[in-house]
């Protein structure tokens, strides 16, 4: 998987990189069955150092052609990178289920399935009198 990691306005944090790499690694490896020379992530983290926000950007290229992109922005640096990194895991899952075509595997299940016999369940109505 080839890697793209830019860090803007921000000074040297040993932290954010170590948690970028990490978190790529944990992606790469959901994604260990796709081609690795066909797949790209393009990580930008930036601070705004007046209102001290902190924004991740995270684009995802896979196979066959499909784009990909997460973005989060807080005041909170571990935040915004697992949250951004969460949706583009989620998006990515999704994807994969449409190339699966698991939708339309459920579907077709559903429709092979026989209705109840007798449609509705029949109600006895209870009376409260006693005899």
């Amino acid at each position: 998987m080839k890697r793209t990691i830019e860090l803007k306005h921000v000074g040297p944090r040993q932290h954010v990189q170590r948690l970028l790499e990490e978190l790529i690694d944990r992606l790469e490896e959901k994604l260990r069955r796709v081609s690795p020379d066909a797949t790209s992530v393009h990580v930008v983290f930036e601070e705004n150092g007046t209102h001290k926000l902190y924004r991740t950007s995270l684009t995802c290229h896979v196979p066959p052609g499909h784009l990909v992109a997460a973005h989060d922005e807080g005041r909170d640096a571990g935040r915004t990178i697992r949250s951004a990194f969460a949706e583009l895991e989620r998006q990515l899952e999704k994807q994969k289920a449409l190339l699966r075509h698991e939708r339309q595997l459920r579907r077709s299940k559903r429709m092979r399935r026989k209705p109840p016999a007798s449609g509705r369940a029949s109600i006895r109505p209870q009376t409260g009198l006693a005899v």
